[in-house]
């Protein structure tokens, strides 16, 4: 009988979103620009936005409105 074999677990987006913010301040817009350059990671922009939420209910990460009204997510 042939065994099933097991994916190889990678990073969560969650956790690719955390190294992102380690620098500055950033906008969902900003953190999916630099997850393709930086991480070579496409997401798409609401799965970021669910993850941001999921950062900020377990207060691993905070944010405030800058000047335009969007959101600045930072650690």
């Amino acid at each position: 009988m042939m065994k099933k074999k097991q994916k190889k677990q990678g990073t969560s987006l969650a956790e690719k979103i955390l190294k992102i913010l380690e620098k500055n301040p950033k906008t969902a817009e900003e953190i999916k620009k630099e997850l393709k350059d930086r991480l070579g990671c496409t997401a798409k922009l609401t799965d970021i936005r669910v993850n941001l939420l999921y950062l900020l209910r377990r207060e691993r990460i905070q944010r405030e409105k800058d000047g335009a009204g969007k959101y600045k997510y930072f650690i």
